[in-house]
């Protein structure tokens, strides 16, 4: 481990600012899948393709396993994924695979999920920076008794005027046809939406957004309806102590509804998490990250008959390191495996493995 260090300190030369995983972003407490709402990285594209004005010229690679495709990507079940983003004139194009949407308990029912997705990207600016995104996807599996097939189709606009920005992803199809019982069973994603935008006043940004899902699972001629929706409206903040720290602190009231519509049941979740989080130069090719995360005041969940439960164990830590080697970057999480690199409960008790340097990797190279 010693001699690795030594190695790494040797080759590496000064950092750059430029950030670009979804390391990164776990641990600071933010969304892996899009991004800050605050806090610069190039994961926001996924929230607001108009960002791709101001993080540009680069590759990065999220590294994983096919096995997790057709799964919702997590730390200890990492997907393989990754995309280049280029400046053209005035415009910014780029291209990102492997952006498959979430499984939502399709894979049980025997559906197929979103595979090899397929992100596009363009933006500009014209006073006003602009951006959009497309995505899609499309798989098919004839192998066996029963085909089926999966496809995908998203739009996502987005603006930035000054410290105030806005945007709307539509997923507007995803749909499974045919499963391991019946080529008549289906789940189909009715247009579905995420809506928000965030203002920066002195040194905090406020921010809301409203995201509300839709979709039919059709099992033997029978169909369940479930909708979903949340409501988020917060604040978040960086510190910078000096040139080489920031500290963050971010606060939001979370209203969430979880209804089965031909069934029975609607549970109700609301809450307010908090995250303290730092982030340090500790030395020219090496920067450190961690935050604590925990739902303060509000933390409860409603079930179908009215009865409220507090979300218990809502604290977690996480931690995060950068290796930068010029432009080059390798983020990482820190500490989520055991000495042998399972994900075990080992690795969830605060041990901090020195036989593996990270886990959940992200490379990314600037230029």
């Amino acid at each position: 481990m010693k001699r690795n260090v030594l190695v790494i300190a040797g080759l590496a030369v000064l950092s750059t600012s430029a950030f670009a995983s979804k390391a990164r972003m776990e641990a600071l407490g933010q969304s892996s899948t899009r991004g800050s709402e605050y806090l610069s990285d190039s994961r926001n594209i996924f929230r607001n393709p108009a960002l791709l004005n101001s993080t540009k010229n680069y590759i990065v690679t999220e590294w994983g396993t096919t096995a997790a495709a057709g799964a919702d990507d997590s730390v200890l079940a990492p997907r393989a994924e990754g995309g280049f983003f280029r400046e053209m004139g005035s415009f910014n194009y780029g291209l990102y695979l492997g952006n498959d949407g979430l499984d939502n308990g399709r894979t049980t029912s025997g559906f197929l999920t979103q595979d090899n997705g397929l992100d596009l990207f363009l933006s500009g600016d014209m006073g006003v920076q602009w951006g959009a995104k497309v995505h899609y996807a499309n798989a098919k599996d004839e192998s066996g008794t029963v085909a089926k097939k999966n496809t995908a189709f998203g739009l996502g606009l987005g603006v930035v005027s000054g410290d105030a920005e806005g945007y709307l992803n539509v997923d507007l199809s995803d749909k499974s046809e045919g499963n391991t019982l019946l080529a008549a069973n289906q789940y189909k994603l009715k247009p579905s939406y995420l809506v928000g935008g965030s203002y920066k006043w002195s040194s905090v940004t406020f921010f809301a957004s409203y995201e509300a899902t839709k979709a039919d699972l059709t099992i033997a001629a029978v169909t369940t309806t479930r909708k979903s929706s949340e409501i988020v409206v917060g604040a978040g903040r960086v510190h910078e102590i000096n040139p080489t720290a920031r500290v963050i602190t971010d606060a939001h009231v979370s209203i969430a509804d979880d209804t089965n519509i031909t069934g029975t049941g609607k549970t109700k979740t609301n809450k307010i998490p908090v995250t303290l989080g730092f982030e340090a130069d500790a030395t020219s090719w090496l920067v450190v990250r961690g935050n604590v995360h925990q739902n303060v005041i509000l933390g409860e969940t409603k079930n179908t008959a009215g009865k409220k439960t507090t979300n218990a164990n809502s604290t977690t830590v996480d931690a995060g390191a950068t290796l930068n080697f010029g432009k080059l970057k390798v983020d990482g999480s820190v500490g989520t495996t055991d000495s042998t690199g399972a994900a075990t409960a080992t690795s969830k008790k605060g041990i901090l493995s020195t036989s593996n340097l990270m886990s959940r990797v992200g490379v990314s190279y600037w230029f």
